[in-house]
Parts: C-alpha cells; sequence; structure tokens
C-alpha cells in the first residue's frame, strides 16, 4: 500500500495500467446518448455502429427499447416475437438494475392480458414494487385458493400504502369473497389516517356504517383544517370526536398555532370530559408549540409535564426553550435529566459546558470545552469559539491501496457504473453502484470511494464515506472542483468565496445536474422562479431548466441569490445561510427582539432541516479551509450575535 496526497493518485494511475478501466471514445458515447434518447420514444433499433453494439452499455439501450416496445405494443403486434425477446434479454442480462424495470413492465402487460403461465414462468416478487405484487395475487387467485392465500392478500391490502390500478382486482375479490369485513376496512382506513393518507381513509369510509365512516370522515377533517374543527370541538367540550382523533388534530394546531392550542386546551380542561393523562398529552403539544415560536411561556409549560410526557422530543426542546429564555439553571437541570447516551453527544456536552460558563462555572466548563474542540464537527467549532480559539479540524490520514483498487475496477459492475456516469444515465450508475458495492467490507468501501471521487462521482463517494463514518477523510469528502469558477464568482459578487463552496457541498455534493424533489436545479439547487428573478435583477436574459443544469448559469444566479440573504440581514452569516435553505420570510420571524448570541439563535431555529443546514455549512467551510489551506478557522467571525437588520420596520 501507497501513501498518496492529492493528485498522486493520477500519476500512479496512469503507471500501472491494470487500475485503468479501459475508456470508449468519446465519439461512441455520444453515439449511445443520442440512441438512448431516441430509444425512449422509439424501438428501432435500425442504424447501430459495430462500436455501439460492443459497447459495454449496449444492454442498457436494448433494454430501453424493449421497454417502450411493450408500451406501444398494440393487439395486432407479433405479441410472440416479442415476448420472446424480452424473455432472452432477461434470461441474460438478469444482473443489470434496468432488466428489473424490464421484467416488471412485461409482468404487468402480460397480466393486463392475462397471459398467466408466461406470468408464472417469470414472475419475481419484488417488496418495492406494489402493482407487480398485485399482479402476483392475481395469479395465484387463477389456481387454487387456499386459506393462506386468503390470509397472504388480506394482511396484504390492510398495509398496502397505495392501491394502484394493478391491485383493483385482487381486492375486488377480496369484497365480492366476503373478505373485506367492516372491522377490517375500519382499520385499514385508521391506518391511512395514521400515515395522513387522507383520500384514502375518506375512500374507505364510504364502505363503512355511517356511525362508523362519519367517525373516519371526522377524523380527517380535524387533520385537513384543525383550527376550524378544534374550535367546533372545544365549543362543544370535547363532546362527539374520538380522543385519538383530537390528539391527530390538536398535534397538527400546535405548530401552526400555539395561541389557538392554548385557547382550545383551556375550554377542554374546563369541560371536564378528559383525564389527566390526556390533558398532559394535550399540554405536551403546546409546550412543543410554544418552543418552535421561540415564546417565553414556553418553559413554564414544559415544567407541567408529567414524566409520561417527556420523549427525546420534549428532552430536547424544553432545553432549547429555557436556553432562548436565558433560564440557565431550568437548562443545567434538564441537561443532567437527559438519558446518559443523549447527554453524551457533542450537542448536549457543548449545552452543558455552555450553561456551566453562563452559571459561573467557567472552571467546570473549561475542560469540557477543551476536549470538544479536539474533535471534528460543528460543535467543537463551537467550543473552539467559546475558548477564543483558532478552530483546527483533525482530517483522517488516507492509505491509498492500488491492488484493491485494481480488484474494484475489475468488477463489471462498477465498470457499468462509471461508464453509466460519464454517459450522463444517474438513476442507472447509481444502480448499478449500489449493487457493485454491496457486499464489500469498509476498507473495500473506503477504497471504492476513492475511485468514484477521483473520477469526480462526489456524491457516491461521500455518500460511501457517511455510511463508514469515514466523513473525515477529507481529501475524498472535501474535493473542489469548481474551484476556479467559485471563485471568479465570488470576487465579482463580494461574497467569500467559501460560503459558495459550502453551500454547494450541502445542496449538491457537485453536482451539477442535480435535482431536488421540489424541483430545485443544479450546483447551488435553484428554484426556476428564483433563479429568474435573480437573473432579471442581474440584468441577464431569463434561464430556462436546462440553463440552471450548468455551472456557468448555475453559479452566478446561487452566489448572487446567497448574497441577496446577506444583505437583507446586514451580513449576518447564520440568518443568511438560514434564509437561502429556508427562505428570508421565515427568517425574518425567527429574529429576536434583542441581539442574541448566535448558537443561541441557530439551536433554537424551529426546522429541523434548516437548523442542520446552518450547522452542516459552517462544518464545511471549516473543513474546506483545512483541506485546501491548512489553516484553522476562526469561529468569532460567523457567529456574531443575531440581531434585527438595521433597516428593520
Amino acid at each position: 500500500m501507497l501513501h498518496a496526497g492529492r493528485g498522486l493518485l493520477a500519476t500512479v494511475l496512469m503507471a500501472v495500467p491494470c487500475l485503468v478501466l479501459a475508456t470508449p471514445s468519446a465519439a461512441v458515447r455520444a453515439e449511445f446518448g443520442s440512441a438512448y434518447e431516441r430509444a425512449q420514444t422509439s424501438p428501432d433499433a435500425t442504424g447501430d455502429s459495430a462500436a455501439l453494439r460492443a459497447y459495454v452499455l449496449y444492454p442498457y439501450l436494448n433494454a430501453q427499447r424493449l421497454i417502450t416496445a411493450l408500451a406501444k405494443r398494440a393487439a395486432e403486434s407479433d405479441v410472440a416475437a416479442l415476448d420472446a425477446e424480452v424473455a432472452s434479454f432477461i434470461e441474460a442480462q438478469s444482473d443489470l438494475p434496468i432488466t428489473r424495470v424490464l421484467r416488471r413492465d412485461w409482468l404487468l402487460d402480460l397480466a393486463e392480458h392475462q397471459r398467466w403461465d408466461l406470468f408464472d414462468r417469470y414472475y419475481v416478487a419484488d417488496a418495492g414494487e406494489q402493482a407487480l405484487t398485485c399482479a402476483g395475487f392475481q395469479a395465484k387467485l387463477q389456481g387454487e385458493v387456499t386459506a393462506a392465500l386468503r390470509t397472504e392478500l388480506a394482511e396484504f391490502w390492510a398495509q398496502a400504502p397505495q392501491m394502484p390500478q394493478a391491485c383493483v382486482a385482487p381486492f375486488e375479490w377480496l369484497r365480492t369473497h366476503g373478505e373485506l369485513t367492516p372491522e377490517r376496512i375500519e382499520r385499514r382506513a385508521r391506518k391511512a389516517l395514521d400515515e395522513r393518507n387522507l383520500e384514502l381513509a375518506e375512500w374507505l369510509s364510504k364502505m363503512l356504517p355511517e356511525t362508523d365512516g362519519a367517525a373516519i370522515r371526522r377524523w380527517a377533517a380535524l387533520l385537513r383544517n384543525p383550527a376550524r374543527e378544534l374550535d367546533a370541538v372545544a365549543a362543544k367540550g370535547g363532546a362527539g370526536v374520538e380522543w385519538d382523533a383530537l390528539l391527530a388534530g390538536f398535534s397538527r394546531l400546535a405548530p401552526r398555532d400555539p395561541d389557538q392550542a392554548k385557547r382550545v386546551y383551556a375550554t377542554l380542561a374546563k369541560a371536564g370530559r378528559f383525564d389527566a393523562a390526556q390533558l398532559s398529552s394535550l399540554r405536551r403539544w403546546v409546550a412543543l408549540g410554544l418552543a418552535w415560536d421561540r415564546r417565553d411561556d414556553a418553559v413554564a409549560w414544559f415544567k407541567q409535564l408529567p414524566p409520561a410526557e417527556v420523549d427525546d422530543q420534549v428532552l430536547e426542546w424544553r432545553v432549547r426553550a429555557a436556553l432562548w429564555n436565558r433560564d440557565f439553571t431550568s437548562a443545567a437541570a434538564w441537561l443532567e435529566a437527559m438519558p446518559a447516551p443523549m447527554r453524551d453527544t457533542s450537542e448536549w456536552q457543548y449545552w452543558r459546558a455552555r450553561t456551566l460558563e453562563l452559571l459561573g462555572s467557567r472552571q467546570q466548563a473549561e475542560p469540557l470545552l477543551a476536549a470538544l474542540a479536539q474533535r471534528n464537527g460543528y460543535y467543537s467549532i463551537l467550543a473552539a469559539w467559546r475558548l477564543g480559539q483558532t478552530y483546527k479540524p483533525t482530517p483522517r490520514p488516507f492509505i491509498e491501496d492500488l491492488i484493491e483498487q485494481s480488484r474494484l475496477l475489475e468488477r463489471p459492475g462498477i465498470e457499468r457504473a462509471h461508464e453509466l456516469y460519464l454517459a450522463e444515465q444517474p438513476r442507472w450508475a447509481g444502480a448499478e453502484w449500489r449493487v457493485a458495492t454491496a457486499d464489500l467490507n469498509p476498507e473495500q468501501q473506503l477504497q471504492a470511494a476513492r475511485l468514484a471521487s477521483h473520477w469526480g462521482w462526489h456524491l457516491q463517494a461521500v455518500t460511501m464515506l457517511n455510511a463508514i463514518d469515514s466523513l473525515d477523510v477529507f481529501e475524498i469528502s472535501y474535493p473542489d472542483p469548481f474551484a476556479k469558477q467559485i471563485r471568479n464568482t465570488a470576487s465579482e459578487i463580494g461574497l467569500p468565496s467559501e460560503w459558495v463552496y459550502a453551500l454547494m457541498r450541502q445542496e449538491s455534493l457537485f453536482n451539477p445536474r442535480a435535482v431536488s424533489p421540489s424541483n430545485a436545479y443544479g450546483l447551488l439547487q435553484l428554484l426556476l422562479p428564483t433563479a429568474r428573478d435573480v437573473a432579471r435583477k442581474r440584468g441577464e436574459p431569463r434561464p430556462q431548466v436546462a440553463d440552471l443544469l450548468t455551472p456557468e448559469v448555475n453559479i452566478p444566479l446561487g452566489a448572487s441569490y446567497l448574497n441577496q440573504m446577506r444583505e437583507r440581514f446586514d451580513g449576518q452569516f447564520a440568518p443568511a445561510v438560514a434564509a437561502y435553505n429556508a427562505g428570508p420570510n421565515a427568517v425574518a420571524r425567527w429574529l429576536p427582539q434583542k441581539p442574541l448570541e448566535a448558537d443561541f439563535w441557530i439551536e433554537n431555529v424551529p426546522y429541523d432541516q434548516t437548523r442542520g443546514y446552518v450547522k452542516k455549512v459552517l462544518w464545511h467551510i471549516a473543513a474546506h479551509t483545512w483541506n485546501t489551506q491548512e489553516q484553522g478557522q476562526n469561529p468569532a467571525e460567523f457567529l456574531q450575535p443575531v440581531r434585527q437588520p438595521s433597516d428593520a420596520k
């Protein structure tokens, strides 16, 4: 094994031919890309070059063509020939992730046309494919229906999260054969309510006797509009509604409007219909709602809770509420009351030291802070800040194992994953990578992460490091692939370049083509309306989605938006970063009336995602600065007291 610094692997790879994958030409990769795009609308395979047919990803192209052919299959088409072609492909390429999709589509097509003989021959149960599972049940119902099959199907119906078209037939069989009793339907409807699947619950309620169905619909109404419905419930003193339904609605109301929750609670408590345990459950939600709204009476409500209502959420938020309201005595007591595994985490060790410091026990606080400052992470940065020190992370040295990497490169799945990544097929690249690396031990995973990082596939590299708790291998987990663009853009805008880097690391892991479930695009994950507004202010053309997937457009727009947030909040780091994640209006609501220490403010950000986001971004800055400059971080420049902007009305 060799010790290798940044850049050394590339040199070694050139010198050791066994570590270099046979690289297809750019021309064949481009031909594949064009052919694959066409294959999504047309199964026509004419015109493939010999080089394309020899390409390692050619099976993916053929699989997509078969998927498209199945979708377009007409009644008069040669059914037998296509079925034979699909069957042959499945048998020959069973290890490809795309084969799973082809098999699913084919089996669903066979089920739709009731070709059960062929279906039975190729059916493989897949827990992740509910429609396919339903088709499997439909196939079984063609034969002898045993008591075990009845039970299995009824149990599946009772837990299925959705009911796609393929499930209509087997579920209808249950109904017509008397298996869907009112008791089973009611249990299924209540499960849907627990899962917040209100449409399904309301649909099932129509199959129940009127009284039972009305109870389900009342519960759904409480979840859908808790403010209106709980006012009505309170007016009747809690009569006419199930306790579980009332509590479910109350749990939705308290975070949105703790003042109304307090009024409803007072009315229900006065009515005398509910026992002490039930009222305590309501008080728990009021206390949490007040804490999330950073209210000064949250501490008092937490103090009213009996031990039975003190779960992990209460354990954490009552400390945060006490810190926000500067009740350090309560905060210290509640920190000591935490179970040891929670109390001993970096987060709560820091706050134990901080409360000791604020209660005048600096000598007791300093050893705790000193120990924390030697670790990696956000709270270690805070500990160094409280000690007045420059923070220096401790990266783990990486040991290059070229022999192991050469073995990994010999795996066909890793070769395909690499080529799929280069061919801009992220879905299949990720699927191949997960399958190919599933059986690796931690040391092999570390070397695989190094390979992915060397290819520029930082998403997989960092994901793998996270799985083996090795994010402190900075040379892999903190690459700098867009250094020049970030520096130039930051300089043009007048923004610290490390801010842009850290957001990019958090938002997309340097994937220019990243798309979030909420349709945020590119390296800095911009929503299209936001990007267009920023472009307008910059006097630039109105961007399209494709533009946001290019670094040349995304980085300047994202950095400009971050700078807008910085300017809106008077240059304050924590509010600006929080606003990038949660939006400026939410952050404006969270600002304190009087200046507040940054660590207190960050800890009380009510959105879990945003609170974690700010912490991670600050840590990314520290790690990146050390990794690129071997310089410690002065935390004070990021941890100025949080305050209202100077122009706030």
